[in-house]
């Protein structure tokens, strides 16, 4: 009976514990304690979206989007494309309670 539950427990944690790196499905990096989405658009192309909280700063989510880009292509020379997520200077000025959006791009890896 305890080796039926500790079987199940662990088949549980292993399912919890996989991530999968292009499907699009939310992943959590616990280095860097930021939300995102990755997802391959095709050979050198991908989408990449890192989710906003409000206990993340912009700085945050733009320094890793620049070191997921590194870790994606595997080296300098990669291009990102900003489609949204950027606020002007000014925004918090005017609308002070504004919630940020997610800092989302397109990343073209050099060939």
């Amino acid at each position: 009976m305890r080796i039926a539950i500790i079987l199940t427990m662990l088949l549980l944690l292993t399912a919890c514990a996989q991530t999968a790196d292009s499907s699009g499905q939310p992943q959590w990096d616990f280095d860097h304690n930021v939300q995102f989405q990755q997802k391959k658009l095709d050979e050198h192309r991908y989408y990449l979206k890192v989710v906003s909280t409000s206990k993340t700063h912009f700085s945050q989510l733009a320094t890793f989007l620049m070191r997921k880009s590194l870790d994606i292509c595997q080296s300098y020379g990669f291009k990102i494309e900003v489609l949204k997520g950027v606020e002007g200077f000014n925004d918090r000025r005017s609308f002070p309670h504004l919630i940020m959006d997610s800092l989302a791009a397109n990343i073209e890896c050099k060939t």
